[in-house]
């Protein structure tokens, strides 16, 4: 990572209206401002050239190359610095997940949505992977004219305009989720950092599995719907999250239970339980054995 300075910005500017997208057609300057913000980012250049810093790469950038920028990830896009460059063009679409409606899981249309929609499996793909996610060739008009019609809309906020934008919004991902699609490399890169995802989601079960842990709440920490987010756990550990929490903490009560004095009362607390029959129930179920039985079988 280089060494300039790197602000937040946290997109009250652009969120001010009390709806969560934004968007410009921005002339970007030579001048150093690199970020990281607290949404995410769409970004197509229109015209001229100019760098774009992505996290530990830089990338010289012209007409027609979109960039997906996910949470705090750093970057920024710069004109060159000489007067005789076209200046360079962004348009910037900025939103957060919670401006797509969710109920659109049950239109069979969205199939490749529902797969990735699970923003940071494809928005936070590391630098090194920015040049899958550029949209070139034919589709390079296609792209620029939903833009110019949100931006048309977003300007003039007519009755309706955020539900047009919102459904602008899904047709211009579904456009890039079908040419993610295209590359075998991405798709596999993308199941890569699913894995990821799944065990950033582990980590956090273990270090807080003594307390109730809501499905919605680790779904969203990953920007995964919660029934993808269910089926990408089960295909990597077997069980349901429910499932892997009950042996988390049935696993820390044999060791309370082996290696300390506590009452079996204390164990279960310890480890979650509030309901001393429920903990009974799911420590036989588990292990074979009552609490009371498996510390007298292995007391020290």
């Amino acid at each position: 990572m280089n060494n300039a300075v790197i602000y937040r910005d946290s997109g009250e500017r652009f969120f001010n209206n009390g709806n969560s997208i934004f968007l410009n057609l921005f002339s970007e300057s030579p001048e150093p401002h690199l970020h990281v913000h607290d949404f995410i980012e769409i970004s197509y250049v229109a015209s001229g050239s100019g760098i774009h810093i992505l996290g530990d790469s830089k990338y010289e950038v012209c007409k027609g190359d979109l960039f997906l920028i996910n949470y705090d990830i750093p970057h920024e896009f710069r004109s060159f610095a000489s007067p005789a460059a076209p200046p360079l063009q962004v348009y910037n679409c900025v939103f957060k997940p919670d401006f797509i409606d969710v109920n659109l899981n049950d239109y069979k249309d969205f199939s490749d949505v529902i797969h990735y929609l699970s923003f940071r499996s494809v928005f936070s793909l590391g630098s090194d992977t920015m040049d899958d996610l550029k949209i070139l060739g034919g589709e390079n008009s296609a792209i620029e004219a939903m833009y110019k019609k949100m931006l048309v809309e977003f300007t003039n906020q007519e009755d309706g305009y955020i539900e047009m934008l919102r459904a602008y919004l899904m047709e211009l991902l579904i456009t890039i989720f079908r040419s993610l699609k295209k590359s075998d490399k991405t798709n596999n890169r993308t199941m890569s950092h699913h894995a990821k995802l799944i065990e950033q989601s582990i980590r956090h079960l273990k270090a807080n599995y003594t307390i109730s842990t809501k499905l919605n709440e680790l779904a969203s920490q990953s920007f995964l719907s919660p029934t993808y987010f269910c089926k990408l756990f089960k295909e990597h550990t077997g069980m349901t999250v429910s499932e892997y929490v009950q042996r988390l903490r049935i696993e820390e009560a044999c060791n309370l239970l082996t290696h300390t004095d506590n009452k079996i009362i204390v164990v279960a607390e310890q480890v979650g339980y509030k309901d001393i029959k429920h903990f009974n129930e799911v420590f036989k179920k588990l292990t074979g054995q009552t609490p009371s039985v498996y510390k007298k079988l292995h007391e020290r």
